[in-house]
């Protein structure tokens, strides 16, 4: 509607009540108001149309009457509203509230109410007043009030430090009450005083900080920037500080930003660095074959053994694929193998090595997918098994003539294992004594009952003397009467090794008897089934022993559950050490390091078992670059413990490298390992030559040794401090006097409390 056409439309009516009505009527709506009328005799309520429109009825749709209007006000401000409005009429002062009314569909809307008493001629008194929807308002009003409660608590409750400082003196006018718990110092002491971020930046972060946000911020660049912090406590904290420039006019004038402590994550980056280092040293030192290539089959990375059992150089196999290492179907049978690896499974495989001379070296390879770099690859390692497929050809001819004297004797060959309680009977048992093993319910109570009952007690007791942890006994030769399944006793020999644990605890008794009835008198006859019983068991111990170092060399599997659950328990205190309390944590602490224990006691009994088992030839080893070589490996333990190792003119040698290697190190690493709490370890290794021989020593400025341990110290796992104490596995000197009776040497010891230690050693010519 124009102007024109409103002013006209007010015009037209022919009273000036008429021009009033329709003015307040456009007032109404364009205010969203009304007004109301009451006469305080009569009790008669008047509403504008107005006032019905805002509460949703058509103009005199409600009886307006005093009762009925009391049920449109919000139950919950009736007797406020009431109070208010006698207060009004006892005062005759202005009313002048805000409420809430309810609209037609019960719908609750706030309102702002004004009145006047006003006289009338006759002496009446009526109260006229308005009402305004102001609804809009104070939702929006309350919309705004809770949102910047949000905001409070939002910056009040995240991680950071929130503030702002004025852009050209780094003065804080706000800082958030994080910054207490992060840095020990109150919002308060932050912005009182003067300078107080510049002097509590570390000393060596100082100008470069200062200057960093200096120069960004006159450029009026938004910048981010690391320093460490020295908190109220002491502490040296890492900030992480990011920082939004306001500029007025081109200036800037105002910092806003967030502080972070990253202390945590910068620990962790320096002991990610730590751990790729020592990683990368470790693979190097690997005894096994490394290698990781992608799915381009391009090697990323590999390990000297690689170089050295293939003959190829590092320039070569850079230039290689994978498959070139294998000849003829092995080739296939590689690309078959690492296409599961990519599925997700991780294979143990046997493919023979092609090396640069054509020589085919059998292998045994572990392979697994990871994503190095952001690519899928593939990694894993190769183990020489030469000499263990040479023992399982060994092992499998001992299994061959096993079975053919049992079948070829007439022994009754048995084996009893102790912890599972099973017994096992030879086909002897059918032929000698009419049981058949495949359908008589074997066990030692059966045996022990088919035993005379005049000779059982002594049976009895005799094994019982055996099973013994302290008895030293190990060869069993008794005779004894036996029932046979027709009843009558036969006159057996019964021969049999008792083999025992570490601990000396039988775990195994394998024998075999013989039905010497007819053969008594006979003194030659019996004096060569014994010697062929000598030879049986000799045989069978034989056999043992190599099925056990093949089970030792099997223990290798062991150490994939550790590593999984060291990761596994990484994976959990990344993710959730968040919500997991000290006590979970430091659960997991002893969870972690005891497969890292655990680990090193495998990984020290597989070098034990290695020892005498060189891949290499001998060489002439100059002991001095040997040394400096070690230094280089131990460098991170050297400096911590700021530990200093001497040697002078040590001489060469011609022998084999790896095993002297090991010797060294770990008569150094023990000689650190051990050394005084106050007092700098000092090493200092000697040498010189012998008519037939070359002699070492180590010698120490420790804790020193009692004379009375000095040949425990070199038994496998006889520690002589508990873990807490020093670390260790009980190993490492086992393996140094292998490796020097491996050399064809002798090893001694020389030791005095709170002076030192002296190994000597020699190597012979």
């Amino acid at each position: 509607m124009s102007t024109t056409e409103s002013t006209t439309n007010l015009a037209s009516p022919s009273s000036p009540n008429a021009y009033k009505d329709i003015l307040l009527e456009h007032l109404e709506t364009m205010t969203n108001s009304g007004v109301w009328e009451m006469d305080l005799e009569t009790k008669k309520l008047t509403f504008s149309d107005g006032i019905f429109k805002m509460l949703g009825y058509q103009p005199g749709e409600l009886e307006l009457k005093p009762e009925q209007a009391k049920l449109l006000v919000h139950a919950d401000d009736l007797e406020r509203v009431r109070a208010d409005f006698y207060r009004f009429l006892e005062s005759g002062s202005q009313l002048d509230i805000t409420h809430r009314l309810l609209t037609k569909e019960g719908k609750a809307i706030w309102v702002m109410s004004k009145a006047k008493l006003i006289g009338e001629l006759n002496g009446t008194k009526k109260v006229v007043g308005a009402l305004q929807n102001i609804d809009e308002s104070v939702r929006t009003k309350e919309r705004l009030r809770s949102e910047r409660e949000k905001n409070r608590a939002l910056i009040e409750n995240l991680d950071g430090i929130f503030w702002e400082a004025d852009a050209q003196t780094f003065e804080f006018t706000y800082i958030s009450p994080q910054a207490e718990k992060i840095t020990g110092y109150t919002p308060r002491e932050w912005m009182e005083e003067r300078g107080f971020w510049q002097a509590h930046i570390h000393p060596d972060d100082r100008d470069r900080a200062i200057q960093t946000c200096h120069f960004e911020t006159q450029r009026l660049q938004d910048h981010n920037f690391d320093y460490r912090f020295l908190a109220k406590d002491g502490k040296v904290i890492w900030l992480n500080d990011r920082v939004n420039v306001v500029a007025e006019d081109g200036k800037p004038k105002t910092l806003r930003g967030m502080m972070v402590n990253i202390t945590r994550e910068r620990e962790i980056a320096q002991a990610l660095q730590e751990e790729i280092g020592l990683n990368q040293s470790l693979i190097q030192q690997l005894p096994s074959v490394f290698f990781l290539f992608d799915m381009d089959r391009k090697f990323l990375l590999w390990n000297h053994q690689l170089e050295s059992m293939s003959e190829y150089s590092s320039e070569e196999i850079s230039s290689m694929s994978p498959e070139e290492f294998f000849t003829g179907s092995d080739k296939g049978i590689f690309d078959d193998y690492a296409q599961k690896v990519l599925q997700g499974t991780q294979i143990d495989f046997d493919l023979k090595l092609r090396t640069k001379s054509g020589k085919r070296i059998p292998f045994l390879f572990s392979a697994s997918a990871l994503t190095y770099h952001d690519k899928t690859c593939i990694f894993g390692t190769g183990q020489d098994i030469s000499e263990l497929m040479e023992s399982r050809r060994s092992t499998a001819q001992h299994i061959e003539r096993f079975q053919i004297v049992t079948r070829a004797t007439s022994d009754a060959i048995w084996d009893f294992e102790i912890e599972k309680n099973k017994l096992y009977w030879g086909e002897g048992f059918l032929t000698l004594f009419g049981y058949d093993p495949k359908t008589t319910d074997v066990h030692f109570e059966f045996l022990l009952s088919l035993i005379h009952p005049d000779d059982r007690e002594r049976i009895f007791r005799l094994i019982q003397s055996y099973l013994d942890p302290s008895s030293s006994k190990s060869h069993w030769l008794e005779e004894y009467r036996f029932l046979k399944s027709d009843g009558n006793y036969a006159f057996v020999l019964d021969k049999a090794i008792f083999i025992r644990n570490e601990k000396g605890a039988v775990t195994r008794v394998v024998g075999a008897m013989q039905d010497i009835s007819g053969q008594k008198e006979t003194e030659k006859s019996l004096q060569t089934l014994n010697q062929k019983l000598e030879k049986n068991v000799r045989d069978l111990a034989i056999s043992n022993q190599e099925l056990q170092q093949f089970a030792f060399v099997a223990s290798h599997d062991l150490q994939e559950p550790l590593r999984m659950i060291s990761s596994f328990m990484g994976l959990l205190e990344r993710k959730y050490s968040h919500v997991l309390d000290e006590r979970a944590m430091e659960y997991i602490s002893f969870a972690t390091n005891g497969a890292k224990q655990m680990r090193r006691v495998i990984l020290d009994l597989l070098e034990l078992s290695r020892v005498g088992k060189v891949g290499e030839t001998k060489a002439e080893v100059d002991v001095d670059e040997l040394i400096e070589e070690l230094k280089s490996y131990m460098k991170k333990t050297l400096k911590e413990k700021n530990a200093l190792i001497s040697y002078e003119n040590l001489p060469k040698v011609y022998s084999y490298k790896t095993p002297l290697f090991q010797i060294f190190q770990n008569l150094i690493g023990n000689g650190i390992k051990y050394s005084k709490p106050d007092k700098a370890p000092s090493i200092n290794v000697r040498g010189r030559e012998l008519p037939e021989a070359w002699e070492f020593s180590v010698e120490d400025n420790g804790i020193g040794i009692k004379e009375e341990y000095f040949n425990k110290v070199f038994v496998l796992f006889q520690r002589l401090h508990n873990q807490r104490e020093y670390d260790g596995t009980g190993i490492g000197l086992a393996i140094v006097k292998k490796s020097v009776e491996f050399l064809g040497g002798e090893i001694s010891l020389q030791s005095e409390i709170g002076v030192g230690s002296r190994f000597t050693f020699t190597i012979r010519k």
